[in-house]
């Protein structure tokens, strides 16, 4: 069947961007109609690269959504509602909090909240750089929106943990974890010919990825034997305060198919972040067969099972044993990486992800006498789920 599905997202960059790519393009691959409604932010590439990323069937229309909050979103509200109503959705698929708030106060006004979907790749309300009022004041509103429909979709074990505690509707939330596309990744052995052992990590350097602790890292481990990377950029500013260029090496923004490249030539990725959803970079460094040592909170230790693929660190002393570890044992590195890339295989792929959202749309398509999601999910032809 023949689905109209709109993305709406105020955030359409890092690891938003990833999964609404990936998600779009194998929709419109399987025959439905595809939209994504978005804003245009620092973060966003601009549009040519946007248009390489997207399948060109999918269409794409930007749609005025400011980060703040303020009198503008009254007048991003009604935008929303207008597109939404030329675009007579079958699913309505909400993505980033900025998004879901107005997307869901849309949907409600358009009486399409039965047919609406919230992935929240992160709640803002775990953030770790906004005062306990803030968060708090994040968490009411995402109670009373959730209260009024609408079905959440967690990208982790741990993110679903907190929907079903905190937001009080458990009926009204699934999960489907994040996924990459494993055909690109090479899954051979991976053999390193240079006594150098290569530690990386994959990020914009912003105040979430703690890229300080990563800094300190390299300070206190680099040597003539032991060279550190950081995949990625970010503003001047943040980068002059917490980046040492003379510890570490940094790469300014490549293409994820550069990156896809580049990581198997690394040996140990480590992701020292202080939130997360649950961290694409994270699951790449896995699928490319890198062990991993990164901070033990939620999205990351959903990804990591710690001592078989990695090791998650409870605070900065664990994190350099840990990396310190894996440097000096090539073996660990080996069996560790190998590990990280067959869990990456069997877990974390995107026909998965479709598969999932298959069933989610199908279910919240099909008349159910009670509220929430029915209990039976029709039966789903092999064409659709290939």
């Amino acid at each position: 069947m023949r689905q109209k599905i709109v993305h709406v997202t105020e955030a359409l960059g890092g690891g938003v961007l990833h999964c609404v790519v990936l998600l779009a393009n194998r929709q419109v691959a399987a025959g439905d109609d595809v939209v994504v409604l978005h804003s245009v932010r620092t973060d966003t590439p601009p549009a040519a690269k946007l248009d390489g990323l997207f399948d060109q069937r999918v269409r794409r229309q930007v749609v005025d959504m400011r980060t703040s909050i303020g009198a503008h979103d009254i007048a991003s509200v009604f935008r929303l509602v207008v597109a939404l109503s030329r675009e007579r959705a079958d699913i309505v698929h909400l993505h980033s909090s900025k998004a879901a708030a107005l997307g869901r106060i849309a949907t409600r006004l358009l009486g399409m909240t039965a047919r609406t979907i919230y992935s929240p790749h992160g709640f803002a309300f775990l953030k770790e750089d906004i005062s306990p009022i803030k968060a708090r004041l994040y968490l009411l509103v995402e109670r009373a929106l959730h209260a009024t429909g609408g079905h959440i979709v967690a990208c982790s074990k741990s993110e679903l943990r907190y929907a079903r505690m905190l937001l009080r509707r458990a009926e009204r939330t699934s999960l489907v974890e994040n996924a990459v596309k494993l055909d690109e990744f090479d899954h051979g052995s991976r053999s390193r010919m240079t006594e150098q052992v290569v530690v990386c990590t994959s990020a914009r350097v912003t105040y979430q990825k703690a890229p300080w602790r990563f800094t300190s890292l390299a300070q206190r481990l680099a040597s003539s034997n032991t060279r550190f990377v950081w995949f990625g950029d970010g503003e001047a500013d943040a980068i002059d305060r917490w980046i040492d260029r003379d510890a570490i090496e940094l790469s300014g923004w490549i293409a994820a198919a550069e990156l896809r490249q580049r990581l198997p030539a690394c040996d140990i990725f480590v992701l020292p972040s202080l939130w997360e959803g649950m961290p694409i970079a994270l699951i790449e460094a896995q699928a490319a067969g890198l062990p991993a040592v990164a901070s033990r909170i939620v999205g990351n230790r959903d990804v990591i099972v710690h001592g078989v693929t990695g090791f998650l660190a409870n605070d900065d002393a664990e994190l350099e044993h840990y990396t310190r570890r894996l440097i000096d044992d090539a073996d660990l590195r080996a069996r560790m990486g190998a590990a990280a890339s067959a869990h990456a295989r069997a877990r974390f792929g995107d026909k998965q992800l479709f598969r999932s959202y298959v069933g989610i749309y199908r279910r919240l398509l099909t008349p159910a006498p009670s509220h929430g999601l029915p209990a039976v999910t029709p039966a789903l032809s092999p064409e659709v789920l290939k």
